[in-house]
């Protein structure tokens, strides 16, 4: 198949469209035009792009007028047309897939949320508060004068981004506090669940280094890249090895014993010139 009038809407700081970029480093597709929407600056919710993705998400791809409009199909479209695909793994379940992207571990959840004073208090003087200011920026603007397909969608981002960035930006009660940070440390025990659960068994069951056994497959896609904004989200250095990312991860999840075969993975991974060359992060 023709790999031409291909589009992929992406952003270079958002973990699902680092899904892709890996996808097409290891697929060898080519002829790819990549469109930056800033979700710092809000560009993901004005009427243009949402036309293109109601949801307001990225990525999306487009092949021959076709819209792919989240990371999942977006990959298996990839695959579909790409000259070297993953071998077919018969452990390579959607439901891992769906594990993955399951928001009871988020890592953009992981992101914003604080767990404690502490955290909050390095949110409020790091990216977190400034990325959520620069949504309320645009989203103010976009909600004075909403088109009507978008207005109670806008409204609703608005009033929730809002919520958030007046816990960084306002000093709140106890309560609000720790509602706020029993969220955080539930996402975080759910990350230390999949992590020692399906994504360890994912890993063993082909003798690792990755899901897919020797060469990576469709679910490794997935599973790296939500790895290493988790990693990131514990305040690692990006691509920083096993032997410093495991032990800060296994802190934040709980401190239980994390399976060797998962730092392996890790370390597979950032030598892999897919993730180098994208900056995965």
């Amino acid at each position: 198949m023709s790999s031409d009038k291909i589009t992929l809407y992406e952003f270079a700081g958002s973990c699902w469209a680092n899904v892709p970029k890996i996808a097409l480093a290891e697929t060898g597709l080519k002829d790819v035009e990549s469109v930056s929407i800033n979700l710092a600056e809000g560009k993901n919710f004005e009427p243009e792009y949402l036309k293109i993705n109601p949801a307001g998400t990225v990525p999306t791809l487009i092949v021959k007028g076709e819209k792919y409009q989240d990371s999942v199909s977006v990959v298996s479209q990839i695959i579909k047309i790409a000259p070297h695909p993953p071998k077919a793994d018969a452990h390579t379940s959607t439901s891992i897939i769906e594990e993955i992207h399951a928001a009871a571990h988020d890592p953009n959840a992981t992101l914003l949320f604080a767990i404690d004073d502490d955290d909050r208090k390095a949110k409020a003087n790091g990216l977190p508060k400034g990325f959520l200011e620069g949504r309320q920026k645009a989203l103010d603007k976009l909600a004075e004068n909403p088109p009507a397909e978008f207005k109670d969608f806008l409204l609703k981002k608005k009033a929730d981004n809002q919520q958030l960035l007046n816990f960084y930006i306002s000093e709140p009660d106890d309560a609000t506090k720790q509602a706020h940070y029993s969220q955080g440390k539930n996402l975080w025990k759910s990350v230390g669940i999949a992590l020692r659960g399906v994504i360890t068994q994912a890993l063993q069951k082909n003798g690792g280094p990755y899901a897919g056994g020797e060469e990576p497959s469709e679910v490794d896609y997935h599973i790296i890249t939500w790895l290493a904004r988790t990693i990131t989200n514990t305040g690692v250095e990006p691509g920083s090895s096993a032997e410093v990312a495991i032990p800060k991860l296994q802190e934040y999840t709980g401190g239980h014993n994390i399976d060797p075969i998962v730092g392996k993975y890790w370390d597979a991974w950032i030598a892999r010139s897919s993730f180098k060359d994208n900056s995965i992060h």
